[in-house]
């Protein structure tokens, strides 16, 4: 078994704690002296006032400097062993990395096909389930054209058997109407008793074929449920999840690599994605200086006033 990274000393150091830093009286009293001398500095109005507050710049200008340079020297040596503690996990990995990487790619190479493997079960699957679907549809719609069929045959036998029954009775009527005699009555009267009969039996036939096609509908319907219930169970049965081949511990996700950005295309398309724009500031200013315009810039020269803090004095202590 692999023993846990964890459990062990990943990185031994010679000094654990780092040093607290807190600022020298030498650095506090000249803080507080050219923040006095500076107070009393409220407008310039001449060149002995310039030159009492140039002299007061030249104070202020020296506590600071004297404190950054302090400052850069104490975070050097910080700074390098964070640089040196890189340096040494960098290369404690380097072969673990390689190692690394080079099993992600065969790893990589093999969910590649993996993936077309997968893409091609799916379309199988939805080939095999629209197929499904059609071919339900289809026997769907042969069991409504064959119910439509026997309904409006039926249909027709029963308006002939009316038809008939209707002719029946028109001629009976025709001969009670011309009977003139007692023979032709009588044949009228059986003209008239055939006619009923002939009415009763179209009854009787209309009462059957209608009981004959609600039988015929309830029958259509079953089947028809039946066929969507055969259906349903293939769909389930061609639409099983299908193996991605994913391993305990593994974590798959896909990304995109952009490989190159037309930042203005972009700025123009879709400024909402852009975020920020860099500028070389100095040259635009060198180009400022020289009197030239440029195109989407809005500036004015501004004039400032500086000091440079004189080396006879020494530097501060911190």
């Amino acid at each position: 078994m692999n023993p846990e990274p964890t459990n062990l000393p990943l990185i031994v150091a010679s000094q654990r704690t780092l040093p607290t830093f807190t600022i020298g009286q030498g650095a506090l009293d000249a803080k507080e002296s050219a923040l006095i001398q500076a107070a009393l500095i409220a407008r310039v109005t001449n060149r002995d006032t310039k030159i009492v507050a140039v002299r007061a710049q030249e104070e202020l200008k020296r506590v600071m400097v004297s404190v950054e340079k302090a400052r850069k020297a104490f975070k050097e040596p910080i700074l390098e062993a964070g640089r040196r503690l890189d340096d040494v996990c960098s290369a404690a990995v380097a072969d673990v990395k390689k190692e690394y990487d080079r099993v992600t790619a065969a790893v990589s190479e093999f969910d590649a096909k993996e993936r077309e493997r997968i893409a091609d079960e799916e379309r199988l699957q939805r080939e095999q389930i629209a197929k499904i679907e059609r071919e339900k549809e289809a026997e769907l719609d042969r069991l409504r054209r064959e119910q439509e069929a026997k309904e409006a045959e039926a249909r027709r036998v029963q308006q002939e058997a009316q038809r008939q029954a209707a002719e029946a009775q028109r001629q009976a009527a025709e001969l009670a109407a011309a009977a003139a005699n007692k023979e032709q009555q009588e044949a009228a009267q059986r003209a008239q008793v055939a006619a009923d009969a002939e009415a009763q039996r179209a009854r009787e036939a209309q009462a059957a074929l209608e009981a004959k096609i609600a039988e015929d509908a309830a029958k259509v319907a079953q089947q028809a449920a039946a066929v969507e219930e055969k259906a349903s169970d293939a769909v389930y049965v061609a639409a099983k999840p299908v193996d991605t081949g994913r391993v305990f511990g593994q974590r798959q996700a896909t990304d995109w690599e952009i490989i190159s950005i037309d930042k203005w295309a972009l700025l123009k398309g879709r400024p909402d994605l852009v975020s920020e724009i860099s500028f070389d500031m100095r040259a635009m200013k060198d180009e400022l200086k020289k009197g030239r315009k440029l195109p989407g810039v809005v500036a004015k020269e501004k004039f400032t006033s500086d000091v440079r803090v004189r080396a006879e004095r020494r530097a501060i202590d911190i």
